[in-house]
């Protein structure tokens, strides 16, 4: 079967098309297209409007506006009040929430060390009363541990913006943990960056990897001891919905925390505007990275 073939059946499951458009609802979502030449291209909006998706229902629509040549869904890491022109995207008090998310990159063959780095920082979460917020979605090469953008209260949403709460998270927890792995084996070839910004995406639930075929699959923190990558064969993979679960303001310890020890998104517009490459090209850039 060759990679649009499975692609088009893939996207064709029920399963499939909802734990996607699950995700993706209050998301601007992104679209790596295959075109004929085999060649990747990378979709964020349609006739000058953002992609997205509400319900299955749009999802299915969304597939045959790309004519069924979508081999990998993306989501961002920011869900909004509203997505229905292009400034709706670029306007970070449109933000209502924000999934902090620990991109851990490496390569499959690697996979017991990308699980070892995981399971670190999954302990320190724990230590700071997160336990029933995180989930795990192995994307590929590697894995991204998520708290659910859900497990933060009111209070402290009115405290600091979404993204400055997630982006001093993640790099709160990096600086506790990756300094202390960095000295031992367990790094090597294995990469963890704070790669929150404004228009980060990330894989969607049961979507396929742009170049390997297979599955990004979701677990939670319990299950990473048992996780091999015959779950992620497109054929036969094992996913778990439960990412779903969460405990309103279990992260809000961790959040106040964070943001005061770092800080908010250092780039940050709500604080002032800069010069900088166009949102869509450092996606582009990033998403090539891997």
């Amino acid at each position: 079967m060759n990679s649009q073939s499975l692609a088009r059946e893939h996207y064709s499951r029920a399963d499939v098309q909802k734990e996607i458009a699950d995700f993706c609802v209050g998301r601007w979502v992104a679209v790596h297209c295959t075109t004929e030449k085999g060649e990747l291209v990378f979709r964020r909006y349609f006739k000058g409007r953002p992609l997205t998706v509400s319900n299955v229902s749009d999802l299915q629509e969304l597939l045959r506006k790309m004519n069924f040549q979508a081999r990998t869904i993306y989501a961002s890491a920011n869900k909004y009040r509203l997505l229905s022109c292009v400034e709706d995207v670029h306007t970070l008090s449109n933000v209502i929430g924000c999934t902090p998310t620990w991109d851990i990159d490496s390569t499959l063959q690697e996979w017991r060390k990308t699980v070892a780095v995981a399971k670190q920082i999954i302990a320190f979460l724990e230590s700071q009363g997160i336990c029933n917020s995180v989930y795990v979605k192995w994307s590929g090469n590697g894995c991204h541990i998520h708290i659910h953008e859900e497990a933060f209260s009111e209070e402290v949403l009115s405290k600091a913006h979404p993204l400055d709460l997630a982006y001093a998270i993640v790099e709160y927890v990096n600086s506790n943990v990756l300094s202390r792995l960095s000295e031992s084996l367990t790094m090597e070839n294995v990469h963890v960056e704070n790669r929150m910004d404004a228009g980060r995406v990330f894989t969607c639930p049961l979507s396929l990897h742009r170049e390997l075929d297979v599955v990004c699959v979701c677990m939670k923190p319990n299950e990473l001891d048992n996780f091999s990558p015959e779950w992620i064969k497109p054929h036969s993979f094992r996913h778990n919905p439960q990412w779903r679960e969460h405990v309103k303001g279990e992260a809000d310890k961790l959040a106040l925390k964070a943001y005061e020890a770092v800080g908010g998104y250092p780039k940050s517009t709500v604080r002032k505007k800069r010069k900088k490459k166009s949102l869509d090209q450092q996606i582009i850039e990033w998403l090539q990275k891997f």
